[in-house]
């Protein structure tokens, strides 16, 4: 081994000398290596003349490039009758709250500052961000939420239907606040670039009910820790025609951006409630005169299949991917019912869910059609 080294060694001593020579022949000056002190010197050099504000060519360039964005911002946003308010950096702190994961790690005290100023008037609300054009108009059709702030493309504002879903908003105590931004802009501070018709994004606070204010039929979901079977799940209500959900709190934890986006935003049309013991808020549906049914398998005693319900005054419990509904939830249940299968495993909890509203809901669907 010493061998090797001292051969490669003096391999490296032979290059240099002939890349020297070839120098020297060839009229070039020979480049010197600088020492790593000097190296460390000349940085030093170059830190102090920035502290001294001289402002160098680049840091120019920025500002130069920075005021034609907001020339060409306010150029596109002179036919809209909004307050807008322009955002040209993808740093800037008042659309921090938008920021992707990703590329907010630079600015995330900043973030939780912001975050925490929402939540000190109800530390248990839920901050979400809702997206897309139809997220706006299903966040319209809930009074209880409350939007804080929107950032959108002008081609979003400049929509007849996107104002008027906004300008309600502009008449409150508290008026949202409106940022617009470039379609370049706005994908660096998302992190992902979307199509022109879902470049809007909205920063709002999801409202929560009382459990007594919710009607009938009601869907419950206990302890399901999947932010994309809880959203499956509420879009399957909607459809439907199932408006009201009742959570634990584990569930409540659940619901994110992920949950909202795979429910198409149908969450927010929703009346929701969360409930720290399910055992109790069962036993009050009971009192209330709704019928409650609780989907399981074979194993957990579940032998009854599932029918239509009788009327419209009807609850269902839907239990953790893993676990299924706790042995108390279950004996707090009128109605433990499970779907025949032929083989297989239990079904997964959105299917049974889907299945199970599905049969539920069936004599109100002819209900209706009958009344049309």
């Amino acid at each position: 081994a010493p061998c090797r080294s001292r051969m490669w060694t003096s391999i490296k001593g032979l290059v240099a000398r002939s890349i020297g020579s070839w120098a020297q022949e060839s009229g070039r000056p020979k480049r010197k290596r600088r020492r790593r002190s000097d190296r460390r010197r000349a940085g030093q050099g170059d830190g102090q003349a920035q502290s001294s504000g001289v402002p160098s060519e680049t840091a120019e360039s920025e500002a130069a490039k920075k005021i034609r964005a907001l020339e060409d911002l306010e150029k596109a946003c002179t036919d809209i009758m909004l307050p807008l308010i322009p955002v040209v950096d993808e740093d800037d702190p008042r659309v921090v709250l938008l920021r992707g994961k990703k590329v907010r790690l630079h600015m995330h005290t900043e973030y939780d500052i912001q975050r925490k100023s929402y939540l000190k008037a109800d530390p248990k609300a839920k901050l979400l961000v809702v997206a897309k054009r139809q997220g706006l108009h299903r966040l319209t059709l809930n009074p209880v939420h409350t939007p804080y702030f929107i950032l959108a493309s002008p081609s979003i504002y400049s929509d007849s239907k996107v104002q008027d879903c906004i300008k309600p908003y502009l008449d409150t105590k508290a008026p949202v606040q409106l940022y617009v931004a470039e379609d370049e802009t706005l994908t660096k501070i998302r992190g992902f670039r979307r199509s022109a018709e879902n470049r809007l994004f909205i920063y709002s606070k999801l409202g929560v009910k009382p459990e007594t204010e919710l009607s009938p039929p009601i869907l419950v979901l206990c302890d399901v820790m999947n932010s994309c079977n809880l959203g499956a799940i509420a879009r399957t209500a909607l459809n439907l025609g199932i408006t009201s959900i009742l959570l634990t709190t584990t569930s409540f934890g659940t619901l994110n951006d992920t949950a909202l986006r795979t429910s198409t935003y149908a969450l927010l049309e929703c009346s929701i409630a969360v409930t720290n013991d399910l055992v109790s808020s069962v036993k009050r549906l009971r009192e209330r005169g709704i019928a409650t049914y609780c989907g399981e398998n074979a194993k957990a005693g579940a032998v009854q299949p599932i029918s239509p319900a009788r009327n419209s005054r009807w609850a269902l419990v839907v239990g953790n991917e893993m676990e299924g509904v706790p042995s108390k939830v279950i004996n707090a249940v009128e109605n433990l019912v499970t779907i025949p299968q032929s083989g297989g495993d239990s079904f997964g909890v959105a299917h049974a869910s889907i299945i199970c509203l599905y049969e539920l809901s069936r004599n109100m669907r002819c209900t209706s059609s009958k009344k049309d």
